[in-house]
């Protein structure tokens, strides 16, 4: 019999992620793993890549193809801002999703990375 303990149990409710995300057939993961649990449950429908900052390239990006890309709101030494505007450069014109925890303003965030990128599709993914 398994029993429960705090690390099996989830006190928050499961996240909805958007729709863009869920229906992507691959997504390229930008040092955001816990993203992973945003990701359809079944591998068939959808691929998934992981990558750092330092290696995303105009090539990997080309190769990968992403329909959605994740990737954290603030990271050691770049946030969303410098992984915006470096997937817009390389070409990328496609949905951009930022992690967060729960921000007070995060319209705020939004307008500001939508001003800089106005190529791609942002949204922010509130998880606790």
């Amino acid at each position: 019999m398994i029993r429960p303990s705090a690390q099996n149990i989830s006190l928050h409710p499961l996240i909805q992620p958007p729709d863009t995300l869920r229906q992507a057939r691959t997504v390229l993961v930008v040092e955001a793993p816990g993203a992973l649990r945003l990701l359809s449950d079944n591998p068939g429908q959808q691929g998934v890549v992981m990558t750092q900052m330092r290696m995303l390239n105009a090539r990997m990006l080309a190769q990968v193809a992403p329909d959605a890309v994740i990737g954290p709101l603030i990271a050691d030494g770049w946030d969303s801002l410098d992984l915006a505007t470096a997937l817009e450069d390389m070409g990328y014109h496609g949905s951009l999703h930022i992690l967060s925890r729960p921000l007070p303003r995060a319209e705020l965030v939004l307008r500001e990375v939508r001003a800089c990128c106005p190529g791609l599709t942002i949204s922010l993914v509130e998880t606790p």
